[in-house]
């Protein structure tokens, strides 16, 4: 017969666990709406021309049309969606984890311990350039975390944070 072990298992009690002080969460940069908007906007615009190009060349002109408004609502209402979510997205820097938290109708946090991170990087598009802002991506051994919406030096300098804690965590072990 094998030698069982038995080990114990009791329960903890979830009033002395940490948790994130909801004050300590940063606000995205307001750009982040503004761009958000523009890009909106450039996806609305493009939608317009293709639509009325396309109507003037088809027979039932109506069709393309009514395609390009309803594609119009879409983005009318992705455009009030992104208003209504900046003041509920934020992320909070802690010694051992770095939190995202966002949603509208369904509100989420994610939580990153930087343990288990393996890889951080900044990209920049175009529209992200013209209003000096950066989305840092964190790649780990779980679910990935991606921030939009920070000012470029501040991504620059989270990117590093996260990737220097990351290494003190696997040095010490």
């Amino acid at each position: 017969m094998a030698n069982l072990t038995v080990h114990e298992n009791p329960p903890i009690d979830v009033s002395g666990l940490p948790q994130l002080d909801d004050d300590a969460f940063v606000s995205l940069d307001p750009a982040w709406l503004r761009s958000s908007l523009v890009q909106i906007g450039v996806v609305a615009a493009v939608a317009v021309g293709l639509g009325v190009i396309v109507s003037t060349q088809v027979d039932e002109a109506w069709i393309p049309l009514v395609v390009m408004g309803a594609i119009l609502v879409v983005l009318v209402l992705a455009g009030v969606l992104r208003t209504l979510s900046v003041r509920h997205t934020a992320y909070q820097l802690r010694a051992h984890d770095i939190s995202y938290r966002r949603g509208v109708i369904s509100r989420s946090v994610d939580t990153l311990p930087f343990v288990r991170v393996q890889h951080a990087r900044v990209t920049r598009g175009g529209i992200e350039r013209m209003f000096g802002l950066s989305t840092v991506h964190i790649n780990s051994a779980g679910p990935d975390l991606r921030i939009p919406g920070l000012r470029a030096d501040d991504a620059d300098r989270i990117t590093a944070l996260v990737i220097e804690r990351a290494g003190d965590l696997d040095e010490s072990e």
